[in-house]
């Protein structure tokens, strides 16, 4: 506890110390950071004059310190730069802080005047920054702030005029006090002394308190009530509420009758001892008037979703195919003490996960600027980061008396996991306020939303999607072989889906529904993997040189149906070398062949079947063919028959020659373009015989065995 009371004489007898000593002991301390929020205050927002300092702290825990822990006989001030000018209520929530040394220093004011921001008194010390100076009669104002009302928290008791502390609290009683007054007007002030005259301050509404230099944080409000005309100021923690009528002579003592700017802050002083002194600004509200309400619109159609400022019997629901458009509508009323905002405040809209902006892009304008068929369109672009599910935009300068729309558009472009969207979307803003008006919310994430539903039925990319189209597009198929139909399925969502698929039809035939069967399921880790799968179809029931289609779709996770898509195949036949001897034995013996030479000097060695010896080729194509052969070496342990040796048909009824093989490759048979496609020949309704130019002195009797290479060949093209 200090000591406050202490006798005039007792101050003469410590200042001749002082002399004596010639130094003055300080005492050095620091004030905290509150430990409650603040409004964010910096250097665009205050004004400091004298030794008040920038704005100190972390953001949303301001403070400014208005004197420090070291220099005597100085003062500052702080004040904020928009005026108010009393034609609506508004409440300003503060706080000071006052640090708890061994000696005190005159103390901290709250002023509200209209001098402009570079308002401080003259003098220092008792003044407290805005008191006039101590001595002098003409006028008794003289030095202090013009025009304003101010509300002082006085921590030093000067009522010693001789030892230099002055007299400003002789009317008050001894100790820390609370009082206000109007520092401009000469009715504030009397004065005391003959030897030297001293300026005496007319305390009103004193409320003496135990000590307000304690180094705690203390909340201080001030109210303006417009409909009573009154301002009352209360200091919780010392007890104090006093109401201050806001009459002639108070709008006289601001200039308010001149509808002059009023700005408020405080000021403080150090005396012959120092004291650091702070002030932070918790809130401020109702300088401004400001309403807001954001409405949901789907485009193309326009139509309201929602509007924030009303509550829907139901939510709106809304395909994830539409943009929707939030318009923000922000209505700065006329009314309104402060005449404008500056930039930097942020506007919050709720952003949940899945929403992407089309355009990337939000804009601002006056709302009787882009407001077109009633959607806005256009405006200036804003600054804007999309973080932790909310949309933040920085809003430019606002000017009161307009009405202005802050809008964006967006789509849905996120899918659930193997489900369909069915999503509540709740709709916020929160426009986030700044030193002069409040924070404030439209709008309930539980009553204001829409629900956004969707589905994301799978994509056969294979395929076409009519018949017609098909026919344009018709695959290959051959006779006796599988057609592999390739299936490519896209789908946003899901990890499999089923494909069904009809039998092979024609062009004459309508399918139904019943016509179709699950054929594969198609599965997938992740979605980043592709859906396929490859059709393998039998054939065996086809009619080469007939047309057939195919009709599939598939169905997803969901129960999500894709569209019908239609593969059409081209069926076409082949040519089969069916049947033919591959390897022909003769048995020779001296007698039979010499009996079988004939003139042309060739041996005519008769081979006689034991087997079906059949040469046989079908052709069910579009194309022709030719048979080549050609006969191997005959041989009998290493021994050639001949050189040379043919393998020769004749007709038994002619005796013409039908075909002949030999050992360099020929072509035997092939088919006529207008003949038959089939070729079937029995090779033992034939007279078949080894040819050759026998030498009879070194071949050897026995059995000679050999084969005829058989080489079948079409014009067939697989396009």
């Amino acid at each position: 506890m200090k000591k406050f009371g202490i006798i005039r004489w007792g101050y003469v007898f410590f200042f001749s110390i002082f002399l004596l000593c010639g130094k003055q002991e300080i005492v050095h301390a620091a004030v905290s950071a509150p430990d409650f929020p603040t409004l964010a205050i910096d250097d665009s927002l205050i004004t400091p004059v004298g030794q008040a300092g920038s704005p100190q702290g972390e953001p949303g825990v301001n403070y400014v310190q208005i004197n420090d822990g070291a220099t005597t006989n100085s003062s500052g001030g702080v004040w904020f730069n928009k005026p108010v000018s009393f034609t609506r209520s508004f409440r300003l929530e503060m706080a000071f802080c006052i640090d708890n040394t061994a000696t005190d220093s005159d103390g901290l004011a709250f002023v509200m005047q209209s001098s402009g921001l570079n308002a401080l008194a003259e003098q220092a010390g008792p003044t407290i920054g805005v008191w006039s100076n101590t001595g002098g009669t003409t006028p008794l104002s003289t030095g202090a702030i013009p025009q304003s009302f101010a509300i002082e928290f006085d921590t030093f008791y000067n009522n010693a005029g001789l030892t230099g502390d002055g007299m400003m609290d002789r009317d008050v009683p001894s100790g820390h006090h609370i009082a206000w007054n109007f520092p401009g007007s000469n009715d504030a002030y009397t004065t005391d002394g003959w030897l030297i005259i001293d300026k005496v301050l007319n305390h009103r509404d004193t409320v003496s308190v135990s000590d307000i230099s304690d180094g705690v944080w203390h909340s201080f409000t001030v109210v303006f009530d417009q409909p009573t005309q009154t301002l009352r100021y209360t200091v919780p923690d010392f007890g104090v509420d006093v109401t201050v009528p806001v009459d002639d002579t108070f709008k006289s003592n601001l200039n308010l009758t001149n509808s002059a700017p009023v700005y408020f802050g405080f000021t403080g002083a150090n005396g012959g001892y120092v004291q650091e002194k702070a002030v932070a600004f918790v809130d401020v509200e109702g300088l401004v008037e400001l309403e807001m309400r954001t409405g949901v619109f789907e485009k193309d159609p326009v139509k309201l979703l929602l509007d924030t400022g009303t509550t829907l019997s139901q939510p709106a629901t809304v395909d994830n195919s539409k943009t929707i458009t939030y318009a923000t509508y922000l209505s700065y009323k006329s009314t309104s003490d402060l005449a404008d905002l500056e930039s930097g405040i942020l506007l919050s809209s709720l952003f949940p996960e899945g929403l992407s902006l089309v355009p990337e892009a939000v804009y601002f304008g006056k709302a009787s600027e882009i407001m077109v068929n009633g959607m806005p369109e256009g405006g200036t672009a804003l600054p804007f980061v999309i973080e932790n599910g909310q949309l933040v935009a920085t809003l430019p300068d606002m000017v009161k008396g307009n009405e202005y729309i802050v809008h964006f558009s967006v789509n849905y472009t996120e899918a659930p996991l193997n489900q369909n969207l069915d999503i509540a979307i709740p709709v916020q803003t929160v426009f986030n306020g700044n030193a002069f008006v409040s924070s404030m919310t439209s709008g309930d994430p539980e009553i204001h939303y829409y629900q956004m539903t969707g589905i994301f039925p799978p994509t056969l990319t294979t395929g076409s999607a009519s018949l017609a189209e098909s026919k344009a597009d018709l695959q290959i198929v051959r006779q006796k072989r599988n057609s592999y139909i390739p299936i490519t399925i896209d789908d946003q969502n899901s990890t499999q889906a089923k494909i069904y698929v009809t039998e092979f039809f024609t062009e004459d035939v309508t399918i139904t529904e019943t016509d179709f069967s699950e054929a594969a399921l198609v599965e997938r880790g992740t979605l980043s993997e592709p859906l396929t799968d490859t059709l393998v179809l039998d054939t065996e029931e086809l009619e080469p040189g007939t047309t057939y289609y195919l009709a599939s779709y598939v169905i997803d996770t969901e129960g999500n149906r894709s569209a019908t898509r239609y593969y059409g195949i081209d069926f076409r036949g082949i040519v089969e070398f069916q049947r033919a001897p591959a390897s022909i034995t003769a048995t020779v013996t001296l007698n039979e062949l010499v009996r079988s030479i004939r003139d042309d000097g060739f041996a005519y060695i008769a081979i006689a079947f034991d087997q079906e010896a059949l040469l046989s080729i079908s052709n069910t194509s579009e194309g022709t063919w030719q048979l080549s052969g050609q006969i191997k070496d005959f041989m009998q342990e290493q021994q050639l028959l001949a050189e040379e040796i043919q393998l020769v048909l004749y007709d038994p009824v002619t005796n013409q020659l039908v075909a002949s093989v030999t050992s360099e490759e020929q072509v035997i048979f092939q088919q006529e373009p207008t003949g038959a496609t089939d070729l079937t020949l029995d090779l033992q309704e034939y007279d078949c015989y080894f040819r050759f130019v026998p030498k009879l002195d070194l071949i050897l009797p026995g059995t000679y065995t050999g084969t005829v290479d058989w080489l079948l060949e079409s014009t067939i093209i697989n396009e």
